[in-house]
């Protein structure tokens, strides 16, 4: 054992070249490797024994591979390092003859596997975290452009209905004009001045419907939906296969323009969901009372690993259902029991809810 000034010269050494790689972990890592494996080699040469050193270089190459470092490299760096040290004071590696070569080696190889293991979760964890998170912002945006596909729709056929009814209001205004006796010439310029407004008022709603109906597909120009074709509605799904019993009652009760297309389009959407995530016959129910309150039922199968879209895909899923009931004031309620799926919309009588 090397000795100055009373201090072994090999446990200072060793252990300076351990603390200087120590403190060169985050900046220079390949650096602290090379001085913490030279701490146990600097030791033994010297003739101090190495275990307190290669103790410490365990569990810096910890660290090293907790930091980034490869674990291959800095487990092998390591465990060669101890080993050597061992063979150095003890003339042999053999576990019979000196059971520290083996644990020396070893603890170097554990302590690096933890590392590496420890920061492949941490890593694992925040892709995760990432991943969860994006996937959440994609789903909120996808509902809320649902939604707001869904208001569009619903204002374009607001506005074709309301369209019609200025225009025909236009016409009976010419009409109440014309059949006014001669001598009626101030009621004859009321009536003009009001025909003005109302011809003003529908050349701004096709100025509004010609603005809606930019981009918006195919089906854009499409007659008005509303429930009198709800039969009509139920045939093309039967042309293109899918089995609809279907019970309709008060069909000739006469709706509100919004009521009237919620019901058409909601179920739309319902026999297209079953025709899309179900198997088997549908089951539609259709009840519109002589109030105008109207009930729509739909039930069907559930086709195994199928669920109810909630975002666009051809339709616009619970989300647009539930917009179009909300439009009137009422709602849609779902259940499920694993095989069968119902929906139940209620569209009340202005708009509250029975």
């Amino acid at each position: 054992m090397v000795i100055l000034a009373g201090f072994p010269i090999g446990g200072v050494l060793a252990v300076l070249l351990t603390a200087t790689g120590a403190a060169a972990i985050r900046r220079y890592p390949y650096l602290a490797l090379g001085l913490v494996a030279a701490g146990p080699l600097a030791a033994a040469l010297l003739g101090w024994p190495p275990i307190s050193n290669w103790s410490i270089a365990c569990f810096v190459a910890l660290l090293l591979a907790l930091g980034g470092l490869s674990g291959p490299v800095t487990g092998v760096v390591i465990a060669a390092a101890n080993l050597a040290s061992v063979w150095i004071v003890a003339g042999t590696v053999n576990p019979a003859v000196n059971a520290e070569a083996s644990v020396a080696a070893f603890a170097a190889v554990a302590t690096t596997a933890v590392g590496s293991a420890v920061r492949e979760s941490r890593r694992y964890w925040r892709e995760l975290e990432a991943r969860t998170t994006e996937a959440i912002a994609t789903r909120e945006a996808a509902v809320d452009r649902s939604v707001a596909e869904e208001r569009l729709r619903i204002a374009r056929d607001l506005h074709d209905s309301v369209g019609h009814e200025i225009a025909v209001v236009n016409m009976h205004l010419g009409a109440a004009e014309v059949h006014l006796p001669a001598s009626a010439e101030a009621s004859r310029a009321d009536l003009a001045a009001a025909q003005r407004s109302v011809q003003a008022v529908l050349r701004e709603t096709q100025q509004i419907l010609r603005v809606l109906r930019v981009g918006a597909g195919p089906d854009a120009l499409a007659p008005t939906p509303e429930h009198g074709r709800i039969p009509e509605l139920i045939d093309t799904f039967r042309a293109a296969g899918l089995t609809v019993e279907a019970t309709i009652t008060g069909l000739t009760v006469p709706l509100p323009l919004t009521v009237s297309a919620a019901a058409y389009r909601i179920t739309q959407e319902s026999l297209t969901n079953a025709q899309r995530h179900g198997s088997g016959d549908v089951s539609v129910r259709v009840d519109i009372a002589p109030d105008g309150a109207v009930v729509i039922e739909v039930v069907n199968l559930r086709r195994a690993g199928a669920s109810v879209r909630t975002v666009p895909g051809g339709g616009h899923g619970l989300v647009g259902m539930r917009e179009r009931a909300a439009s009137t004031g009422g709602q849609v309620d779902v259940r499920e029991d694993g095989r069968f799926f119902w929906l139940t919309a209620t569209l009340p009588v202005n708009g509250v809810t029975q």
